[in-house]
């Protein structure tokens, strides 16, 4: 039943996702962000990573939003899925930068989530055709595993 009212609000929210879509098309593709958290190295050598302020985070997500939309087009989830984890679910944010930033970021989710979950969801690309149910499952169990999965999947339980 739980998964079922998940899978609905993931196809309502996909339908508000492709309105938007369309518009973000007319914006340019950016490279590619491969690092979101700046590590520098102190004086004694150590490394030390810079939490991305609500501007910088902002500025991720609004990164990764225009690439996911090519990615999209060419149905490649996989180098979708790894760049959510390497650009939005590994930069160092605090819980303000957050909440300041929780629509966006929890459109990127959706979108991420509705791609591996919904295997027919934007699977007319030439490299979504490459996926085998193998690769579906992989990137699902990694997904699951991330902190925004367990802290969506604990707010519907506690619901």
């Amino acid at each position: 039943m739980l998964k079922k009212v998940i899978t609905l609000g993931l196809v309502i929210a996909s339908i508000s996702f492709l309105g938007s879509a369309k518009s973000l098309r007319k914006i340019e593709v950016q490279k590619n962000v491969k690092n979101t958290v700046v590590v520098r190295k102190n004086t004694t050598g150590k490394k030390v990573e810079k939490e991305l302020n609500s501007q910088e985070y902002a500025d991720v997500l609004k990164k990764f939003m225009e690439k996911s939309e090519k990615y999209l087009e060419t149905g490649n989830k996989k180098k979708m899925f790894e760049d959510y984890i390497n650009d939005i679910e590994n930069a160092k944010v605090s819980e303000k930068v957050l909440k300041d930033n929780y629509d966006e970021d929890k459109e990127a989710f959706q979108l991420v989530e509705l791609a591996l979950f919904m295997k027919s969801s934007y699977s007319n690309g030439e490299d979504a055709k490459k996926l085998t149910n193998a690769d579906y499952e992989k990137m699902q169990k990694e997904f699951v595993k991330t902190k925004k999965y367990q802290q969506l999947e604990e707010y519907v339980t506690i619901q």
